[in-house]
């Protein structure tokens, strides 16, 4: 899920704090200073690097192209935390626990990052892709490019429960919970539609259909963001953005982007990040120039560490001030986090 709310930070942000990017093209995670974008090195962690979390004073890297995610330690020490199964993507937490899905193996699989053990591997459908984490952490929401579905999983017995249809031939890419718990989405991106559906109907042993009702969207959604009262769901093929209240009533079309991939919440607007456009561009009109487009951002207080992927670069970028550095990077820089 798209994350609307803020992180910890600001304008103020300490001047020793990292930015870690792993560099898809390049195989490696490059260190960059917050306050100034200053080149700090880069760690080898394996094979197409894409997202990375942190925990345990560590930061955790998933590798696509591995059976196994890389655990980089605050003195630069490296290690490999074996998957078992091919390509590991995104990162969830809950339960004291990292659960990692295996977009290859049908899998997700439980790492204890303390430890840096593999717990287990809980079976989900064909190709998980994100996850999302009910508000009290009792649940895990996985999509299913192939299938789908979105399974339900039970973090603590670290086994599935259940399952949301949301369509014989959809594509389940982004997976949102609401904060009140009692409705989740998701977003199909094979039938440009977004799905919601009652989180508790979705376990077995509940007769009733979990699904509560769908919306078209734009062309090729790919992820939501959710509010307490709204749904937001790019569409990066015709560059809208859908609004819609929580029971997916259509509330707004936002038109004018290129291919508007994440949006975030700053300073009392809404900026969409745009894969196509050298801009952040606010639902209300307001636009910050950028250096190159941006394919994904990390929010840092009322800033964006932006990744431009297919420029090989990255930027801090204040939505009032405008871009505050640009720093080169190895290959293809995807998500990054601040240590």
């Amino acid at each position: 899920m798209m994350q609307d709310g803020g992180a910890a930070g600001g304008a103020d942000t300490p001047s020793d704090r990292i930015v870690a990017v792993p560099c898809e093209g390049d195989d490696v995670l490059a260190l960059f200073a917050l306050a100034d974008g200053e080149p700090l090195g880069e760690v080898p962690v394996g094979s197409h690097p894409v997202h990375a979390t942190t925990a345990e004073g560590r930061t955790f890297v998933a590798t696509m192209g591995d059976r196994a995610v890389t655990a980089v330690d605050a003195d630069g020490a490296v290690s490999r935390v074996e998957t078992g199964v091919l390509g590991p993507s995104h990162f969830a937490a809950a339960n004291g626990e990292l659960f990692v899905s295996c977009t290859a193996g049908d899998t997700l699989a439980v790492v204890d990052p303390e430890t840096l053990t593999l717990v287990a591997r809980v079976a989900v459908d064909a190709e998980p892709h994100e996850v999302a984490v009910a508000p009290d952490g009792r649940r895990l929401y996985a999509g299913s490019r192939r299938e789908g579905v979105v399974d339900v999983v039970d973090p603590a017995a670290r086994e599935a429960l259940g399952a949301v249809d949301v369509g014989a031939d959809a594509r389940v890419q982004g997976v949102a919970i609401g904060p009140e718990g009692d409705r989740g989405y998701a977003v199909d991106q094979a039938g440009a539609r977004v799905v919601a559906f009652a989180p508790g109907r979705a376990e077995g042993g509940s007769d009733a259909d979990p699904v509560l009702d769908a919306a078209a969207v734009g062309a090729d959604p790919y992820d939501l963001v959710v509010t307490a009262d709204r749904v937001f769901v790019p569409g990066r093929g015709d560059g809208v953005v859908h609004e819609f209240d929580r029971d997916l009533g259509l509330a707004a079309v936002h038109e004018g982007f290129s291919r508007p991939v994440d949006l975030f919440r700053i300073g009392g607007e809404r900026w969409v990040l745009d894969a196509a456009a050298d801009r952040l561009r606010s639902l209300e009109g307001s636009v910050v120039e950028t250096p190159a487009p941006g394919l994904v951002a990390t929010r840092v207080g009322d800033r964006l560490v932006v990744s431009h992927y297919d420029d090989d670069r990255i930027s801090l970028v204040d939505v009032a001030d405008g871009t505050v550095w640009t720093a080169e990077t190895p290959a293809y820089p995807f998500g990054s986090v601040v240590v």
